[in-house]
């Protein structure tokens, strides 16, 4: 017989497999690679914008710290202009209209050219701090607006200040602008306090400060000196005279704040510029680098989990298929189909290894029915060692009971001879029902009675609904003989033949006697190998025939048990399905 199969393409090789697995099994150090890279950029992206805030930061700082410094040259042009104080005392002793006219022309031509030489300054004037009163303004003063009440950003020295950013004092404008004071003299002897103040212009402070560096929506927070914050765009998180609390982020270079992440920048007066980036748009593009990583991550993941399947599906399920048929047939689960797994060397071995399992079976049911037959030999066997010692004990009561008792004795015991021999001799079958079981039964009791001087009684206790049910023929008679023959030894008695049903499917026989009984050491020798003692007496022989033919129409989970103990009597018990399973022809 050939093994492998026929009219079937033969399957791929699990050399050309593998091959393949290891193809598979080169994208996953590329896609490790492809993950180091994304990691790489990530952290390259991070410290490129982070140096690209913080520089554009400095550069916004150090934009201030000039135009704060252009403010301080100027005030100090103003201040030194001919002696301030001159023209001053000058301009309010004149009661002449023309006369202070000059003096104002006077000032206001230094104060031109110095707007010229820097643009980016606006509105100048002299302030009398102790009046609360400006002299020489270039432009319109608001007088609604008091310098008193603008921020400070810092003072260097006594006499200097920075002021800012607030509105301009220029009333038809709404800038914000940076501011000088510098007090020039007085407040001695009854001098009045003469300072200059001078303003940027109106978009220079804008223009010092950038509102998208790098893409990024930004917001600015200015600190004075003293760390309060003096000016906010974005004053519900960064309120105005709060201060700021940063909190530093370890290996970099900004802070964080609530929602946002912050850059910092202390200019050279001791004041300090805040770069504000909300946490959501700082991170947006590192985050989006971020899942392109952890895309990579599950791509390679599932690159490792598709070939770690692939090695399954292609090499171990097949293994895990082969040893489960090979545990099937050494548990004797011949019927098991072969299921071939794909591969050509494991679907060869399967196929021989199937081919082998169909000769054992075949060798396997040789044997069963050589058992079978074996058994029905040794029933018959016992029925014919039983029953031709059975004739010689009933034809040698015949004998003596023609010499001792009329003709009427001998008539009824040769009809009852007659019934219980053609019974044995299997004129009924093989399988009876237990009704007939019964019937001859009786008649080999009544037999018995006549032949043995003592008196006993048999009773019996059936339920109907069992009289119909296949019984096999000649199990009940050697198991009433033995009570007869070992447990009353002439002596009266009673035998108690009891038929039931017990549970779903089971019905149980039971003979009960008062006799002797036995003990535990002739119980254990019961269904031994019969020695020549016992076959003189037909101990054993009855009782093997019972056990074999149990296991010969019912199966070996079924047995006779014999209960007894020495002056108690003995009980036999047999438990039977209702159907005969076994061989029942």
């Amino acid at each position: 017989m050939n093994p492998i199969r026929t009219g079937i393409p033969l399957p791929h090789s699990l050399k050309s497999r593998l091959i393949i697995v290891l193809l598979l099994a080169s994208f996953i150090p590329v896609s490790l690679i492809g993950g180091i890279s994304y990691y790489t950029i990530y952290n390259l992206l991070a410290n490129k914008l982070e140096k690209g805030v913080q520089s554009n930061l400095e550069q916004e700082k150090q934009n201030l710290d000039i135009t704060l410094s252009n403010l301080d040259y100027a005030s100090q042009q103003l201040a030194l202009f001919g002696d301030i104080r001159n023209h001053y005392n000058a301009f309010i002793s004149q009661s002449d209209p023309l006369e202070r006219g000059a003096i104002e022309k006077d000032v206001y031509k230094f104060t031109t050219i110095v707007n010229y030489t820097n643009p980016d300054l606006g509105l100048m004037t002299y302030f009398l701090p102790d009046d609360d009163t400006f002299l020489f303004s270039n432009m319109n003063v608001n007088p609604d607006l008091h310098i008193r009440q603008f921020p400070h950003i810092a003072t260097p020295y006594a006499g200097l200040e920075f002021l800012g950013p607030h509105r301009t004092l220029y009333p038809y404008s709404d800038n914000r602008v940076l501011s000088v004071l510098r007090t020039v003299g007085g407040g001695t002897a009854g001098e009045k306090r003469i300072a200059v103040y001078i303003e940027t212009n109106f978009k220079v402070f804008q223009d010092r400060l950038s509102s998208l560096p790098y893409g990024l929506p930004i917001k600015h927070i200015l600190l004075n000196r003293d760390g309060k914050t003096v000016y906010s765009e974005e004053e519900k998180a960064f309120p105005l005279q709060a201060s700021v609390q940063p909190r530093k982020v370890d290996g970099r270079s900004y802070y964080k704040q609530g929602d946002y992440v912050l850059f910092t920048s202390q200019g050279a007066h001791g004041w300090t510029l805040i770069t504000a980036v909300a946490k959501n748009e700082f991170f947006r593009e590192t985050n989006e680098w971020i899942i392109r990583f952890v895309a990579v991550g599950i791509l390679s993941i599932g690159a490792s989990l598709f070939l770690a399947w692939l090695i399954w599906r292609t090499i171990y399920r097949p293994l895990i298929r082969l040893n489960r048929y090979l545990q099937h047939t050494a548990a004797t689960r011949f019927n098991e189909p072969v299921r071939y797994t794909g591969v050509l060397e494991f679907d060869e071995l399967l196929g021989t290894f199937g081919y082998m399992k169909s000769e054992i079976v075949i060798l396997l049911t040789e044997i069963g029915e050589r058992e079978r037959n074996k058994r029905k030999l040794e029933v018959e066997k016992l029925m014919y060692q039983i029953n031709p010692h059975f004739i010689h004990n009933t034809l040698n009561t015949v004998q003596w009971m023609a010499k001792m008792n009329n003709q009427r004795d001998i008539f009824e015991l040769v009809s009852y001879f007659i019934e219980v021999l053609d019974y044995n001799l299997g004129k009924e079958g093989k399988i009876v029902t237990i009704r007939q079981e019964l019937k001859a039964l009786g008649d080999y009791v009544r037999l018995q009675q006549i032949r043995y001087q003592h008196s006993f009684c048999v009773e019996y206790e059936v339920d109907d609904d069992v009289l119909e049910l296949p019984f096999p023929r000649f199990l009940l008679q050697p198991l009433v003989e033995n009570s007869l023959y070992h447990g009353f030894r002439n002596k009266d008695g009673f035998v108690v033949v009891r038929i039931r049903r017990e549970g779903s499917g089971i019905f149980c026989v039971q003979i009960r006697d008062n006799g002797e009984g036995m003990s535990p050491e002739q119980l254990n020798q019961l269904f031994g190998k019969p020695d020549d003692v016992t076959r003189k007496v037909g101990l054993g022989i009855g009782l093997q025939f019972v056990q074999n033919t149990i296991h010969t129409y019912y199966g070996e989970p079924y047995r006779l048990e014999v209960v007894s103990e020495a002056g108690s009597g003995t009980t036999m018990t047999i438990r039977l399905p209702l159907e005969i399973g076994g061989d029942n022809e």
